[in-house]
């Protein structure tokens, strides 16, 4: 019986993977979750390929779960006629206003009205990823006027980052609102909250959610120094945290990098949350067939923390490899985990609630009995959340739920296998029997195997928490 991957593999969207049958081959890899950048999406393309992702998912049998990334607030430059070749000592003027004349050769205008407010002469504005940094000489509500430190060519709309300094920006942007009624619309699972940097930009965006009725769960993308200095409160009022390493790479030394993620994802399991890895997981298989020495160690590193998922990006959206990159993935995490079972921080996550200890107690006599498999019976997720946030050492993790958006927000769990099955009410033994019945059928159990069982649902209306001992 061939071993199951526990880590989960997100790929993000684009047109080297939007045709029915790439799509189809990266779910057959692997690909778990599908991720739909807003930055780069227009909401008709959006509408086609979601409906080819959910025919795909059926093809395969197979439960995916949508991730629709929201393009936030970020500061970018406006156009330039010309690409500028921009050498060690040029002035560059970054305009606040499109009606602010120009008063340097090298002038562009940002989207961001208060960069003057924010800045002070002296601050490092960090263009395209740091590729171009600027130390500002002179500061106005106007205009930002800066020496350029490193040579470097500058396009039109590059991203600005403005490491260490606290922006006014809002948490949406018109365009954020618009994609959100469309994701709303089509039914995604998550939405991805670009640039959060404090608790309430995520309630904002749950507050939206409820009052359109649906019922996708928010990720956080940390992103710059502020959401660091919040990452506590940002991690217990999200439902997940991606650790977005492009733009963290741009606003923090990039020595810290290493330290942040790990310190993220300690963090996102002693508050029992999903933590997502993005970004250059892969990034030479954009043009090559194979990756790098050192990418496949990244990936170890991911793993080896018991991270939920690992996200491609350009990787799966525009690379020339996007179906051998998921394989690659799949076979390193498989590698990885088979060497390197054991928990990284879960032990360390406080037990809260008898929930909690309920929970601890299935997975402590999972771990104890070899060759087991547990079983979850959930009505809303929160006892399969729970088990995997404890990161069983061994055991997968079967969850069954009446309820279609439950099963696919489980997707992203680590280790969470869900299924959707209807309950028969003051029948939990028929809802084991029909349970046993899908596993038996698709070759994830045989007889014999011990099964601990877990519920908080098949005593419909008695609150029972339950742990059964069995034998398939």
């Amino acid at each position: 019986m061939p071993t199951m991957r526990k880590t989960k593999i997100l790929c993000t969207l684009g047109p080297a993977t939007d045709s029915p049958e790439v799509l189809s081959a990266l779910i057959a890899k692997g690909a778990d979750v599908i991720r739909l950048n807003m930055s780069h999406a227009s909401h008709d393309w959006v509408r086609t390929v979601y409906g080819r992702i959910r025919a795909a998912a059926a093809e395969t049998r197979r439960e995916i779960a949508v991730l629709m990334d929201l393009t936030g607030p970020s500061i970018r430059t406006g156009d330039v006629e010309e690409p500028w070749q921009l050498q060690v000592g040029d002035t560059v003027e970054f305009r606040c206003q499109p009606e602010t004349p120009a008063t340097t050769p090298y002038s562009v205008t940002v989207n961001y009205p208060d960069l003057g407010k924010d800045l002070h002469v002296g601050d490092v504005i960090m263009v395209d990823g740091g590729m171009i940094q600027v130390k500002a000489t002179r500061v106005t509500n106007q205009h930002v006027v800066g020496t350029v430190l490193t040579k470097g060519e500058m396009k039109s709309r590059r991203h600005i980052n403005l490491p260490g300094i606290p922006v006014r920006l809002p948490p949406l942007t018109q365009k954020d609102y618009a994609d959100l009624d469309l994701g709303v619309e089509i039914g995604v699972d998550y939405f991805a909250l670009s640039f959060a940097r404090e608790p309430g930009h995520i309630q904002h965006l749950n507050l939206l959610l409820e009052q359109k009725g649906s019922k996708a769960r928010v990720i956080a993308k940390i992103e710059n120094q502020q959401a660091l200095t919040n990452i506590d409160a940002l991690v217990e009022c999200s439902g997940g945290i991606m650790i977005a390493r492009g733009d963290l790479g741009s606003e923090c030394p990039i020595e810290d990098l290493p330290l942040i993620q790990r310190q993220i994802v300690e963090r996102c399991s002693y508050h029992g949350r999903k933590v997502i890895v993005a970004t250059q997981m892969l990034e030479s298989m954009i043009e090559n067939p194979v990756p790098t020495r050192a990418e496949v160690t990244d990936i170890f590193n991911a793993v080896v923390e018991q991270v939920d998922c690992v996200m491609l990006s350009g990787e799966t959206s525009v690379g020339r490899y996007p179906v051998k990159c998921v394989e690659v993935l799949d076979t390193v995490i498989r590698r990885i985990e088979q060497k390197y079972p054991s928990g990284r921080f879960a032990s360390d996550a406080p037990l809260k609630t008898n929930k909690h200890k309920t929970v601890k107690a299935a997975i402590l006599l999972a771990n104890s009995i070899e060759g087991s498999k547990l079983l979850v019976f959930t009505l809303r997720g929160i006892m399969a959340h729970l088990l995997a946030h404890q990161r069983p050492e061994f055991a997968p993790i079967f969850a069954f739920t009446p309820n279609l958006h439950v099963s696919r927000t489980l997707v992203t769990a680590r280790g969470v296998h869900p299924y959707v099955l209807a309950f028969e009410e003051g029948n939990p033994e028929r809802s084991i029997h029909d349970a046993l019945q899908i596993l038996r059928q698709e070759g994830h159990i045989k007889a014999g195997d011990p099964l601990v069982i877990l519920s908080d649902a098949l005593y419909d209306g008695v609150n029972v928490d339950a742990i059964l001992l069995r034998e398939a």
